[in-house]
C-alpha cells in the first residue's frame, strides 16, 4: 500500500477523541497500532519524511523486534492520544534515540511530555536493559531540553537547520530548518580506544569528563585502503548522512559524491568513527572542505563518532535557543567553528548570508 493510499484510509477513519478521560502509559500493543498511524496524521498531516509511521501494519511488524519500542498513552477504550519512541539508530545497535514524542491537542495540558520523559530517559531504559540513549532536541523553543535535562543526559552537539520546520527566515522570506541539540545519556560505561583529531580533542576530553566515560587515547594512521560507508538521503530536505565505518584512500571522493547527491542547497553531515585511526586525517580533509564541527556521539559505532557538518548558507544562529548555558556555549562553539570553515574556504572575513552553494564541493 502505498504512501497516499495509507494517508487516504487515516482521513477516511479519522475520528475525535472525547477529552478529559483517564489515561495509562504502556507499551505498545499490536491493537494499539491504528492510534499510533492517527497520532502521526493529527500531529505531521501527510508531511512526515518517513512513510511506515502511517501504516499500522509496518508499525506492529517493527513493534515486535527489539529495534524498535513504542510506549503510548492510552484511554480506558483503546484510544491513542499520546505516544513516543525508543529506536535504534545508530551502527551500534546498543544505542537507542528517544524521539517522536507527540500528545494530540486535547491532551497537552495533562503532564504527558513529563511522564513521557521520565519511561523514555529512565525506567524504560534500565527495564530492558539499553547501555545508551540519547534525542534530538529542538531548538526553537527550549520545551524538549528541559524536559530531557533533568533525567541526567548531556548536551554533546548541534546540527545546525536540519529538520524541516515550515518556519519562515528573516531575509528573504525563504524557508529555514530546525537546529537540533544532541543530548546523550549512557547507561553502561565501558572503556574504548579512540583516535583524536586533534582540533577537537579537548572538545571530546571535556564531555568524557562530564559523562564520566573511560577511554584510551590511540595514535591516527594514514588514509588506506577503501572507505567502507553508507548513507541516507533525504531528497525532500536535501539532508544527506554518510555513516563512515572506515575512512580509506577514496574518502575525498566518497565525500565528494555525497555532496554532489545533496545539491549546492543541501546539508551533507559526516559521521566518523573515532575507533578508526584514520579519523584524525579524514577530519582535516573534512575542514579543509568547509566541514565543521556538529559533536560527540558516545559509543555511536561501539567505540565513539565525530560528527562534523556543511550548509548551503549561514544557519539563523538567533533562532537557536538553549536551555542553559552549556547550550549556549555549545551553540556559540559551532557558530566559531562555521565562521572557521567559511574564512577558510573563502579567505572572507564574515561568512555571507547569501551564499549560492556548499563551498569546496
Amino acid at each position: 500500500m502505498g504512501r497516499e493510499e495509507l494517508i487516504g484510509k487515516l482521513r477516511e477513519s479519522h475520528r475525535v477523541i472525547e477529552p478529559g478521560q483517564d489515561v495509562a502509559i504502556e507499551l505498545f500493543r499490536p491493537e494499539d497500532a491504528p492510534g499510533v498511524a492517527m497520532a502521526y496524521y493529527e500531529t505531521y498531516g501527510d508531511t512526515f519524511p518517513l512513510e511506515h509511521v502511517y501504516d499500522p501494519e509496518e508499525i506492529v511488524r517493527r513493534n515486535a523486534t527489539n529495534d524498535q519500542y513504542t510506549v503510548v498513552a492510552r484511554t480506558p477504550r483503546g484510544e491513542v492520544v499520546g505516544l513516543f519512541g525508543l529506536f535504534r539508530h545508530a551502527p551500534n545497535p546498543d544505542v537507542y534515540e528517544a524521539g517522536q514524542l507527540m500528545v494530540l491537542g486535547s491532551y497537552r495540558k495533562r503532564h504527558l511530555s513529563t511522564e513521557f520523559s521520565k519511561v523514555a530517559l529512565e525506567s524504560l531504559p534500565r527495564r530492558l536493559g539499553i547501555p545508551v540513549v540519547f534525542l534530538e532536541a529542538v531548538s526553537n523553543h527550549t520545551v524538549s531540553q528541559l524536559i530531557a535535562l533533568p533525567w541526567g543526559l548531556t548536551f554533546t552537539g548541534l546540527e545546525v537547520e536540519c529538520l524541516p520546520s515550515g518556519s519562515r527566515a528573516k531575509e528573504n522570506d525563504a524557508s529555514r530548518n530546525t537546529s537540533l541539540f544532541l543530548m546523550f545519556k549512557a547507561f553502561e560505561k565501558p572503556s574504548c580506544a579512540v583516535s583524536l583529531p586533534e582540533p577537537y580533542r579537548a572538545f571530546c576530553e571535556t564531555l568524557y569528563a562530564e559523562l564520566a566515560l573511560p577511554r584510551v587515547c590511540s595514535s591516527a594512521a594514514a588514509l588506506t585502503g577503501e572507505t567502507l560507508a553508507s548513507h541516507f538521503f533525504l531528497q525532500e530536505t536535501g539532508l544527506l548522512r554518510l555513516t563512515v565505518t572506515r575512512a580509506g584512500r577514496d574518502f575525498d571522493e566518497a565525500v565528494s559524491t555525497a555532496e554532489a547527491k545533496a545539491g549546492p542547497r543541501g546539508m551533507v553531515q559526516i559521521f566518523l568513527n573515532l575507533g578508526d585511526a584514520a579519523a584524525p586525517p579524514a577530519v582535516e580533509l573534512l575542514r579543509a572542505r568547509g566541514y565543521f564541527l556538529a559533536g560527540l556521539l558516545p559509543y555511536w559505532f561501539g567505540a565513539d563518532g565525530l560528527l562534523l557538518q556543511k550548509v548551503g548558507r549561514e544557519p539563523d544562529w538567533d533562532a537557536i535557543q538553549g536551555a542553559d548555558q552549556r547550550a549556549a556555549a555549545l551553540r556559540d562553539m559551532v557558530r566559531e567553528e562555521f565562521k572557521r570553515a567559511w574564512r577558510g574556504e573563502t579567505g572572507l572575513p564574515d561568512p555571507a548570508e547569501d551564499r549560492d552553494g556548499l563551498p569546496g564541493g
